[in-house]
């Protein structure tokens, strides 16, 4: 199975993950009609004229989802609501915990005000990986709002949520149990939660936690090791660094996707060279697609084509029964999605738009969601960075 880390929770490569327990696929279509019922006034003439107009101009967008024709200025303003009525809806749906938590993730590419209400639900979702994801994003946003309800979650009875909100507390500015966190690294006896800790830790963004990573560099967990040594990446050590460059070159396709994507997430303009190696030479699409999305997160677009190729379900099926066909071609178009939106490109509309109606997989549709408003962003002031996402112990 290529995947970016160790583990996920049924969730594409290149983005964090949750370290916990899988939650069961579900592959029902989930169709969104385009537009909401529209209430038509009794009164004004001219209301009821730019009621229909908007009306019409929402049919006209999803006739655009059929033909395939490039998105308009237009109607980019409708496209930018139905991405968000896509993450409204997927952060309810009960039946699969990965869809709610990508939900949770995607809406930081949302305007804060519509975003923040939304993602302040799932701090009670009922799956800790959903409330683990909420806390993260709330702290990065810097929701000072939520300082309450997060602190009642340091003592949530999962301890990654416990640890996601340690982390989310340090960045409002509530540092006085932050010194935990090195505790739960070291020396919790779960692993997947020393992963979490190591991941957040890392995204603290401080060099002092180098030493500390150090140490956890001993872990018996592979997992660990991992994630202390991209956390030492993105803190600025320059052997973590080299080591993470010849794990690209390993020719093992989680560990070249995972050393890509930490090494994205250092954002070294020194690396630009080595994704651009990879996109044009990896044997895996996996790591070519990790390396379309680090290069978009660098500013490049080299990587569009092999992205929106990807995007369209195409692709060579590895033999292998531990990860079935369907999941095989789920997890490379979420992965191009994801491609797509840090490079984000509009000549990807088209190809992007008939997702948010009708995909095989709710989490599809949310992959499409969040790269359509990426892109979107680009002319606006919508957009943010992802929440990450810790990875599971199952895989």
């Amino acid at each position: 199975m290529i995947a970016q880390r160790p583990a996920t929770i049924a969730n594409p490569p290149g983005t964090r993950r949750w370290c916990g327990t899988k939650p069961q696929p579900v592959n029902d279509k989930w169709c969104d009609t385009g537009f909401q019922p529209v209430s038509l006034p009794s009164h004004h003439p001219q209301s009821l004229i730019q009621t229909l107009a908007l009306l019409l101009t929402t049919l006209a967008l999803t006739g655009c989802a059929s033909t395939g024709t490039r998105a308009s200025r237009f109607d980019r303003v409708e496209l930018k609501q139905r991405s968000i009525r896509c993450l409204q809806q997927a952060i309810q749906f009960d039946q699969n915990p990965a869809v709610r938590l990508e939900a949770v993730e995607a809406f930081q590419y949302v305007p804060r005000d519509d975003a923040l209400p939304w993602i302040r639900t799932a701090l009670d979702d009922k799956h800790p990986a959903v409330r683990f994801a909420a806390c993260v994003a709330l702290g990065q946003m810097n929701d000072g709002l939520s300082l309450r309800r997060i602190e009642a979650r340091v003592d949530d009875e999962n301890a990654s949520v416990q640890v996601a909100a340690l982390f989310a507390l340090h960045r409002l500015g509530n540092r006085e149990r932050s010194g935990e966190l090195p505790t739960f690294l070291l020396r919790h006896d779960d692993a997947a939660v020393r992963r979490n800790a190591a991941l957040l830790l890392g995204m603290l963004d401080d060099k002092s936690a180098i030493k500390i990573m150090a140490r956890a560099m001993s872990d018996s967990d592979e997992g660990v090791r991992h994630h202390a040594l991209e956390a030492m990446a993105r803190l600025g050590n320059v052997e973590a660094r080299r080591e993470l460059a010849l794990m690209t070159r390993s020719g093992v396709g989680s560990e070249e996707v995972f050393a890509i994507t930490a090494l994205a997430g250092a954002k070294d303009p020194r690396s630009i060279d080595t994704f651009r190696y990879k996109l044009h030479n990896a044997a895996h699409l996996e790591t070519r697609l990790a390396a379309a999305r680090a290069l978009g997160e660098m500013g490049k677009q080299d990587g569009l084509e092999t992205a929106m190729h990807a995007l369209t379900g195409r692709r060579k099926l590895v033999n292998d029964p531990n990860d079935p066909p369907e999941q095989q071609i789920l997890r490379a178009r979420q992965m191009a999605a994801a491609a797509i939106g840090a490079i984000g490109s509009d000549k990807a509309l088209p190809q992007l738009v008939p997702l948010l109606d009708d995909s095989v997989d709710l989490r599809l549709q949310v992959s499409a969601a969040a790269a359509t408003l990426q892109i979107l962003s680009r002319t606006s002031t919508v957009g943010a960075t992802l929440p990450a996402r810790a990875t599971s112990k199952d895989d």
